[in-house]
C-alpha cells in the first residue's frame, strides 16, 4: 500500500512538470467531453421535440383499432368496414388521452373538377383539447363542436377544385351498408401546411358528418388516436390493435434513428481526433523524459513500475478531464433548458417539412443521465489505446530496462 501511495504521489507531481502542457491536454479533453454530452443531449432532444410538434398536429402517438383495421404488413393501407367502439376498450384510461375518428377516401366534386381526398370525422372538442391541427387553419375558421356538414380543405386542394370559404361541395364515396355515399359540405376552413403535401390529400369535417355520410353507427369509429406524448411504448389492449407511430410512419421513424446514429458517430470521431492529438503529445512528453527513465531504470526501478506511474499519470489527468467535461456539458444542457435554441438557426431561417408538414419547433434540451457515464466510458477506452504506443516506444528506447 505505501508502494502504491508513493507511486500515486509521484505520478502526481509529474503533472505539474509541465503545468501549461498537462493544462491544454485537460481542457481539450473536457471540452470534447462536454460538447460530445451536449450534442447527444441535444440530438435527443431534438428529435423528441421536432417528432412531438409533428405528431400532435395530426399523427399522435399510436393508434387503437380494430385489430384487422390496418394491413399487417402495411399500414399505409387500411379496411373502412372494420370498425370499433369505446364498449371494446377495457382500459378506460385510453378514452381520455385519445380521439374518436372516422376515416375513409371520397371523391370532392367542385364547380370545375373532382379530385380524391382522404376525409377524416374529428371528434371536435376533444381534438382541438388534445392536438394542434385547428392552428393550421390559416383562412376561415375551424370545424363547429356542435355544427355538421361542414368541411376543411388544404389550400392546395382547394385550389385545384376552384373552391372558396363558404361555398359547397358534394362529397362521394363508399358507405359501410354498400351504398354510395354522397353529401354537400359547406368550405368553412382551409389548412396551411407549409406547402407541405398533405394539403392535397387530407379534408376534415365533423365526426357526426362523417358517421351519416358513412352510414355508421354514431357508437362506431375506426381509430381513438392517442396524443400522450409521455409514453414510449404503446399499451396492449385486449381485441384490439394498437399502432404506435413508429409503424404508421416508417420512413420518418427510420430518418429520426439515423439522426440519432449519425450523431453517435460524429462523437465517436471527434474522441478519435482528440485522441490523437492527446497521443502525439504524450509521445513528446514521455520522449523528454527518456534521461528520467533511464535514472529510474539504473537505480532500480523496474520497466512495469515506470510503466504504471505514466498510465496513472494519463488516468489522473483523464479524471479531471472527464469530471470537467462532464460538468461543463451539464451546465450547458441546463442553459438550453431555459432557453430553447429555434430549430431555424440550423435551417437558414427556414422551417422543415416533415411528413407534408411544417415543423418550426423551439428545442428544449433535456438531460439524459446515460450519457454522463457512458462518454466518460468511451473517452477511457480511447485514452488506453492512445497510451498504448507511447509507452512502448518509451520501454524499447530505454536500453537499461530491467
Amino acid at each position: 500500500m505505501n508502494g502504491f501511495a508513493y507511486l500515486l504521489k509521484y505520478s502526481y507531481r509529474n503533472l505539474f512538470r509541465v503545468p501549461k502542457r498537462t493544462l491544454i491536454m485537460i481542457l481539450s479533453l473536457s471540452l470534447g467531453c462536454g460538447f460530445i454530452i451536449w450534442d447527444l443531449n441535444f440530438a435527443n432532444s431534438g428529435s423528441r421535440e421536432i417528432m412531438n410538434d409533428f405528431l400532435t398536429q395530426y399523427a399522435g402517438n399510436y393508434h387503437i383499432t380494430h385489430p384487422d383495421y390496418y394491413d399487417s404488413k402495411n399500414k399505409k393501407e387500411f379496411n373502412i368496414y372494420k370498425t370499433m367502439s369505446d364498449e371494446e376498450i377495457t382500459d378506460k384510461g385510453q378514452i381520455e388521452k385519445s380521439t374518436k375518428r372516422a376515416i375513409a377516401p371520397v371523391f370532392v366534386s367542385g364547380e370545375k373538377k373532382t379530385l380524391g381526398v382522404l376525409l377524416t370525422g374529428l371528434e371536435v372538442k376533444k381534438e382541438k383539447k388534445l392536438s394542434t391541427l385547428y392552428t393550421a387553419i390559416t383562412v376561415g375558421k375551424f370545424l363547429s363542436e356542435e355544427g355538421s356538414k361542414e368541411i376543411i380543405l388544404g389550400k392546395k386542394f382547394a385550389q385545384r377544385i376552384n373552391i372558396k370559404i363558404g361555398e359547397q361541395v358534394a362529397v362521394i364515396g363508399q358507405a359501410l351498408d354498400g351504398s354510395i355515399a354522397n353529401d354537400l359540405f359547406t368550405v368553412v376552413g382551409l389548412l396551411d401546411f407549409g406547402g407541405g403535401d398533405l394539403e392535397e390529400s387530407l379534408a376534415f369535417t365533423q365526426l357526426n358528418s362523417a358517421q351519416d355520410l358513412l352510414s355508421m353507427p354514431p357508437e362506431r369509429y375506426h381509430q381513438r388516436v392517442s396524443f400522450d406524448m409521455s409514453v414510449e411504448t404503446v399499451p396492449v389492449l385486449k381485441n384490439l390493435g394498437v399502432s404506435s407511430w413508429k409503424e404508421l410512419l416508417p420512413e420518418i421513424s427510420v430518418s429520426i434513428r439515423f439522426i440519432d446514429n449519425f450523431t453517435w458517430i460524429v462523437s465517436v470521431i471527434i474522441v478519435i481526433v482528440v485522441s490523437l492529438g492527446l497521443s502525439n503529445t504524450l509521445m513528446i512528453t514521455f520522449f523528454e523524459r527518456e534521461q528520467e527513465f533511464t535514472s529510474l531504470n539504473i537505480i532500480g526501478a523496474q520497466s512495469i513500475w515506470i510503466t504504471a506511474s505514466l498510465m496513472i499519470e494519463v488516468f489522473i489527468m483523464g479524471t479531471i478531464a472527464v469530471i470537467l467535461g462532464a460538468f461543463l456539458g451539464f451546465l450547458a444542457t441546463t442553459y438550453f433548458h431555459y432557453y430553447p435554441i429555434n430549430i431555424e438557426v440550423f435551417t437558414g431561417g427556414k422551417s422543415i417539412i416533415m411528413g407534408g408538414m411544417t415543423i418550426a419547433p423551439l428545442v428544449k434540451i433535456y438531460s439524459v443521465p446515460k450519457y454522463y457515464w457512458q462518454v466518460p466510458l468511451m473517452l477511457y477506452f480511447f485514452l488506453i489505446l492512445t497510451m498504448i504506443y507511447p509507452l512502448i516506444r518509451v520501454i524499447r528506447r530505454s536500453s537499461n530496462a530491467i
